[in-house]
């Protein structure tokens, strides 16, 4: 062979060869993970599932480098709707009220199918009330009255499931209880010193001021009203047009979430530990009491139905949350079940 075919060959090899790795390198880009913010209204093993996907790779698996940020309470909707975040999980309960504000977010799947509120008093007070550990729901929520109770944002989650049960026991939320907004740690603190009564909010904080000498006086999954059944606890929101854009990104979250609450139902350790990372400052024991609540209320198939629709929607007509004459955005608006069929 001639000294100038070889040269010609060789580089003909050559450029074969740069045409590959520009194919490989140009996919890699495109396979990378896409940045993606998610809001929460707080840092609670309510969100577990967000948590072990981000630290067991599911996000990143599915072509998602999430991205968490807090935004105290309903304070997500505008998050949202700024586009400060891509997503955020709130109870159903808030999707609707800033719905019947104009505020229209879209629900595409649901991580929790049962409340895990809690309602923590202090244990002097419970004392004096005079009302048996034993007694039904509706009887503990009466003995509430005259107290003052901390919550963690007025016309949040927790203040909602407040208003919800003292209306359904026949009381006046607004006459007969006396609110205060604090943040989830200053509410143990404030309980503790004994400058709130009561408090209203979830595992671990409820916990939490348990460990400190509160009793947990109502659970959520006890309270057995119809509202409160099939409801859509904990959902994943998105702007109105979002998916239609990101269908993909919006398939690899709901996929994810899926991955996590998988592993929650298969591997316990596995996903304590995961989650350890998250809540790297929270005693072990706290941690895992935490879990072990929400853990058998994860949805598994993450679906969202007409019934927890009504039922949201009932329940923030009872509370007051929304005025019960509010005119609300039709079901095709506020929930889609595209991405969990």
């Amino acid at each position: 062979m001639s000294e100038s075919k070889a040269l010609g060959r060789w580089k003909g090899r050559l450029s074969a060869a740069a045409l590959v790795l520009s194919l490989g390198a140009s996919q890699a880009l495109a396979q990378a993970p896409v940045p993606t913010t998610i809001a929460l209204p707080a840092q609670s093993l309510l969100f577990a599932p967000v948590y072990i996907a981000q630290e067991q790779g599911f996000f990143r698996d599915r072509g998602i480098n999430a991205k968490i940020i807090y935004v105290a309470g309903p304070g997500v909707i505008n998050a949202m709707l700024g586009k400060s975040a891509d997503f955020t999980l709130i109870s159903g309960g808030i999707q609707i009220a800033a719905a019947a504000r104009n505020q229209t977010l879209l629900a595409i799947a649901n991580t929790q199918n049962r409340f895990t509120t809690d309602i923590v008093i202090r244990e002097p007070v419970a004392q004096k009330l005079g009302v048996s550990a034993s007694a039904d729901v509706m009887t503990k929520v009466r003995a509430l009255k005259g107290l003052t109770i901390g919550v963690d944002a007025i016309n949040g989650l927790p203040h909602s499931f407040l208003r919800f049960l003292a209306i359904k026991a026949g009381m006046n939320p607004e006459a007969d209880l006396t609110i205060t907004a604090l943040q989830p740690p200053a509410m143990v603190a404030a309980l503790k010193g004994g400058t709130i009564d009561a408090m209203v909010f979830s595992p671990p904080f409820s916990l939490l001021a348990v460990k400190e000498g509160g009793i947990r006086w109502i659970s959520g999954p006890e309270v057995q009203l119809p509202e409160l059944k099939s409801f859509p606890y904990n959902v994943v929101l998105v702007r109105p047009d979002y998916c239609d854009a990101e269908k993909a990104r919006c398939q690899g979250f709901v996929a994810a979430l899926k991955d996590a609450i998988a592993l929650m139902k298969s591997d316990p350790g596995a996903s304590l530990q995961a989650l350890s990372k998250s809540f790297n400052k929270m005693e072990p024991d706290i941690l895992k009491a935490s879990y072990e609540v929400f853990a058998p209320f994860a949805q598994s198939d993450m679906k969202l139905t007409g019934a927890m629709l009504e039922n949201v929607i009932a329940f923030d007509r009872i509370s007051g949350i929304i005025a019960s004459e509010a005119k609300l955005p039709p079901e095709s608006a506020l929930y889609s079940t595209a991405f969990t069929p």
